[in-house]
């Protein structure tokens, strides 16, 4: 629904109750109704996750009868209460500081892929000379699946977090620099049309008109770049050797038939995940579309 028509009844449903004496509308922010509706939503896919979780549980411990047992989510939450300041058996580093490992890892390979794939997805935004040329390789190279990057990070980096941070670099990188150049290339060419007109400069014209408009698909590029970054990070921690990190204990525990620490670990990751995407990136992608009139309230 656009904001306009959302407004609309807004007006309407005042004007129903009588116009006041002041004949000014009063116009109620909508800010705390959709963040209560927005938590309640949140909160209930929460709900259902873990209720799927639990039937599975169910079915393979009480149906199947499983000789090793399905952790159910209250054991593998525990399980991450537990080990918050406990190391985990063997590793010698407990839940925080393996989480605190892998973001580090998230966060150095994330900005330099950030910075990157804005730069070299502008230039093919910008310029539709080269983007026929340039897309090429950019699509060849996100073609590669995010695991199929390990040989070619073990023999440039060999094991350790240079080979990690390498890895999460080329998945995201790709898909930033696609979605920033398909941003900018959705442009209308009457608004580019309309601002060469009134004698805006190259430079002008891509801060003032083409990032503004593009801005809801870079940052839902970011947002795809670094959900595809947290999933390959994990995967890279368990094939590389990086010996700390929430893939290497997952890795570890897996090993040792530890199933339950293995799920909470899986616990620690969704929930890192939904943080990112959903608390972090979605905060941001409503706040630019409200700037851009694109949706109503904040």
């Amino acid at each position: 629904m656009s904001v306009s028509s959302a407004n609309d009844r807004r007006i309407a449903s005042q004007l129903a109750k009588g116009c006041p004496e002041s004949g000014h509308i009063e116009m109620k922010s909508a800010f705390f109704p959709n963040l209560v509706k927005t938590v309640l939503l949140f909160a209930l896919g929460i709900v259902l996750t873990l209720f799927i979780w639990q039937c599975m549980a169910w079915y393979c411990n009480d149906i199947r009868g499983l000789a090793m047992g399905f952790p159910t989510p209250a054991e593998s939450i525990a399980y991450v209460f537990d080990h918050l300041d406990v190391d985990i058996y063997g590793t010698g580093k407990n839940i925080l500081e393996h989480l605190c490992a892998s973001l580090k890892r998230l966060v150095i390979a994330f900005l330099l892929a950030s910075i990157v794939g804005v730069i070299i997805g502008s230039i093919l935004g910008f310029y539709s000379k080269i983007y026929s040329i340039g897309i090429v390789p950019v699509t060849v190279f996100q073609s590669i699946p995010g695991l199929a990057w390990v040989p070619i990070a073990l023999l440039l980096f060999g094991l350790g977090d240079d080979a990690s941070i390498f890895i999460i670099f080329a998945v995201s990188c790709m898909v930033i620099t696609t979605n920033v150049a398909g941003g900018i290339r959705m442009v209308p060419q009457t608004i580019i049309r309309a601002a060469g007109m009134m004698g805006a400069t190259p430079s002008i014209m891509f801060i003032k008109v083409l990032i503004p408009y593009a801005l809801v698909s870079i940052i839902s590029g970011l947002r795809i770049g670094l959900g595809s970054a947290w999933r390959v990070l994990i995967a890279a921690e368990m094939l590389i050797g990086t010996g700390i990190g929430l893939g290497s204990a997952m890795e570890f525990l897996r090993d040792n038939l530890d199933f339950v620490g293995a799920f909470g670990c899986i616990v620690v990751i969704c929930a890192m995940g939904l943080f990112i995407d959903k608390i972090i990136f979605s905060s941001i992608e409503k706040y630019a579309r409200h700037k851009l009139g694109m949706e109503e309230g904040y």
